[in-house]
């Protein structure tokens, strides 16, 4: 029977692709970690490592062990939540999966307060596109999505959505800046700064810009939202987005939001959701209830 250390190193080994940056990692001896690898091969009968000038290459039964360990592993440490949350303990690990625009307005209050309740749960962030966060869900690698323009799928559940509207967000001194409103038209004669095509807001500008006829061609092509702003507070070109994305920006006065013209563009649609054949553990069921609050409470403030 292979042993929960022997996995538990192999998995660690597999991520690092290094024995000594694993053992630094695990606080033990690379020695040990090699003794526990033989093992696991000798149990198995085939090789898993490869030494190369690069570093530790899997091999084919390598990429296949590694594949499993992260599932049990994952398995295994949500066993131990559902025990604990039996215990009462309210402690354990939530997983969240979320666009860069929604941690400085929802998620980070959100977690701030929560972490202020319950100090034994502990949260792991992985900023990600809609579509990326639908594929981790499904994967186990995150309990929570928060994105906008979530597909569709059967087998994701969406818990709670908000509706938000775009805004086009410059510079003060930009010659946009004293508009009332902004039609695609008029943005369309500015420099555009877009997050890249797997992102929903640039998909759904793009319908926009066909209904209205207009080319839409973004100068800068870019994922990161810091990027974006930062682009955006040089006056290098006009964002397209929800206004919450840049609050803090705007607050301090360093970046002006306008509205975008009735009909220009539809709202953004902000998705709580979950993988829906995944049991919850009492911390990611408590966050999915905070999430429900603050997205309920935005959504009526932009009313």
């Amino acid at each position: 029977m292979i042993s929960g250390r022997a996995l538990h190193y192999f998995d660690t080994v597999a991520r690092c692709r290094s024995l000594r940056q694993a053992a630094a990692m695990l606080n033990v001896a690379p020695t040990a970690i090699s003794r526990q690898i033989d093992q696991l091969e000798a149990q198995l009968g085939a090789p898993l490592l490869e030494r190369s000038p690069n570093g530790i290459v899997l091999t084919d039964a390598g990429e296949l062990l590694a594949a499993q360990a992260r599932e049990t592993l994952r398995d295994f440490e949500r066993v131990q939540e559902h025990i604990a949350d039996l215990k009462g303990l309210q402690v354990g690990r939530v997983r969240l999966g979320a666009a860069e625009g929604v941690v400085a307005g929802l998620l980070a209050p959100t977690l701030a307060d929560m972490g202020e309740r319950y100090p034994k749960v502990c949260f792991d962030i992985d900023i990600t596109s809609a579509g990326q966060m639908v594929e981790r869900l499904r994967l186990g690698t995150v309990d929570i999505g928060l994105s906008f323009f979530t597909p569709r799928h059967d087998d994701i559940t969406v818990l709670e959505s908000a509706r938000l509207d775009h805004h086009a967000v410059m510079a003060p001194n930009h010659a946009l800046a004293g508009d009332d409103e902004i039609t695609l038209t008029r943005l369309a004669e500015h420099r555009v700064i877009l997050p890249d095509a797997t992102y929903g807001a640039r998909q759904a500008l793009e319908r926009g810009a066909l209904r209205a006829g207009i080319s839409l061609k973004p100068s800068f092509d870019t994922a990161s939202l810091e990027t974006q702003k930062a682009l955006a507070l040089n006056g290098a070109g006009v964002l397209v987005l929800p206004p919450m994305a840049v609050a803090r920006e705007c607050a301090r006065g360093e970046l002006k939001s306008i509205p975008l013209a009735a009909d220009t563009l539809e709202a953004a649609r902000m998705d709580l959701c979950v993988y829906r054949h995944r049991t919850r553990s009492f911390a990611v069921d408590t966050c999915l209830s905070l999430l429900t609050e603050s997205l309920r409470a935005l959504e009526s403030c932009a009313e």
